[in-house]
């Protein structure tokens, strides 16, 4: 059976990326290729086996297009209001906490969206019925 393990994205400045991703979600190096040509940084933290891969290709200095089927990497937390107050403390641009209700008015998910340095969005969901 196969294992998810990384999801790989393109970024034009591997530096501001990782401190966006340390700052934001607590995100290290666990794994760092330098090659010529790239650099390759996998970023990980105690709460997760999967990692984010950023690809850095030395020289490229215009920004990278996501087309029309990128989506969204999603991470899950406990408070989504306290981490996207933390995030506006820290400069950052999240949009507002939503809420996904089905057709009895349940509750299935409390979320806001925030975009890395390359546009990339992240959806940050609270730990709550399927989002754990």
């Amino acid at each position: 059976m196969a294992k998810l393990i990384h999801t790989m994205i393109r970024v034009v400045d591997l530096e501001r990326s990782l401190q966006f991703y340390r700052q934001a979600f607590g995100l290290e190096v666990s794994h760092r290729l330098d090659f010529p040509e790239f650099t390759l940084a996998y970023l990980r933290n105690a709460e997760t086996d999967e990692e984010i891969e950023l690809t850095w290709n030395k020289g490229r200095t215009e920004p990278y297009t996501h087309g029309d089927g990128y989506g969204h990497v999603a991470v899950c937390v406990d408070d989504v209001k306290s981490e996207r107050q933390r995030l506006v403390e820290l400069g950052m641009s999240p949009t507002d906490v939503r809420e996904f209700r089905n057709d009895s008015g349940e509750l299935l998910a409390r979320y806001f969206f925030i975009q890395d340095p390359d546009g990339y969005k992240i959806e940050v969901l609270e730990r709550h019925g399927h989002y754990q």
